[in-house]
């Protein structure tokens, strides 16, 4: 099928796109000695996150034209940080999550929890505004100004980096962000045929097709900081990209164009979104086991129970 071939292709485009851009920023953060938490937050985040940001765009930009794509953009946002939260962290949880400090769960639990209530206030009449679309990408302003006044009391080791391994770094960025638009592009047409083909809502597909495909990035990372013993990237990065993308994603894409937010959103994608952002939470900052292979276990669980409730909807 040629709708799901190109789907695929367009995936694979923003997975290898965001591949390039992170090991750059990787490069970049170890010769600036920046500690793995805040770069995990701040730079990560929103590098693993770029697919979705282009897909939001790419698909509020085609609803000012008539085409309502809003289930694309909501979608892709919700189905990310829930395959973030719940697929991520229960697949890399098997090699394990060590319990993370119990002074960074405050910054984390309030933009993690305060944005998802947010986002449910906004969504319960059907429709986030432009106005409320601006509120919400303003709240996630503020998450990035209290990172760049954090000042981590511990930073972790890094290596020095030469001269042509910064120019390397630099050109790796530049090719991930010339390749992240193309592929947007190409996997919202695609998801919206492939949609119409198989008979499921956009919707589902962003849910579950694009949100699983756009969470390869930070599976990616995961795993390779797990291995290098550098959990506070992992972890970082996940928190912050999952504030990116119940903030910053719908935000942006309703100031391009007002979300229609279907009733399904509220009733059982927000519910999961937010039961497992507080199991993450409880893990990794309040038990002392952190994620093993039951709680791995736990998380896998629950993606596989809303994935396929969400594609039966």
């Amino acid at each position: 099928m040629l709708e799901l071939l190109l789907l695929m292709c367009g995936l694979a485009g923003l997975w290898g796109g965001s591949e390039a851009l992170i090991r750059g920023a990787i490069s970049l953060a170890d010769h600036y000695k920046v500690s793995d938490a805040l770069f995990g937050m701040l730079i990560l985040a929103i590098g693993t996150d770029l697919p979705e940001l282009f897909i939001a765009v790419d698909a509020s930009l085609r609803s000012l034209a008539g085409e309502d794509l809003s289930g694309i953009v909501i979608g892709s946002a919700l189905g990310s940080s829930i395959g973030q939260f719940a697929l991520v962290i229960g697949v890399a949880g098997f090699i394990g999550f060590s319990p993370r400090p119990l002074r960074l769960v405050s910054r984390n639990a309030v933009f993690l929890l305060g944005g998802l209530i947010i986002l449910a206030v906004f969504s319960i009449d059907g429709l986030i505004s432009r106005g409320e679309g601006f509120v919400l990408a303003a709240s996630y302003g503020v998450y990035l100004w209290t990172l760049f006044f954090w000042k981590p009391e511990n930073p972790e080791p890094t290596d020095d980096k030469d001269k042509s391994s910064i120019l390397k770094a630099v050109s790796l960025l530049v090719a991930g962000l010339a390749v992240l638009p193309f592929a947007a592009n190409l996997t919202v047409v695609s998801a919206t045929d492939f949609a119409a083909i198989v008979g499921l809502s956009n919707l589902s597909v962003a849910a579950i097709i694009i949100g699983l495909g756009s969470s390869l990035p930070e599976l990616s990372v995961s795993i390779v900081a797990l291995l290098k013993d550098r959990g506070g990237l992992s972890v970082g990065n996940l928190m912050g990209s999952n504030v990116l993308d119940t903030l910053l994603v719908p935000g942006l894409g309703a100031a391009i164009s007002p979300l229609v937010i279907p009733a399904a959103v509220l009733w059982f994608d927000l519910p999961v979104l937010a039961l497992v952002t507080v199991l993450v939470l409880g893990f990794l900052y309040l038990s002392p086991r952190g994620v093993r292979k039951t709680e791995a276990s736990i998380l896998l669980a629950i993606y596989a129970g809303y994935a396929y409730v969400r594609m039966l909807a």
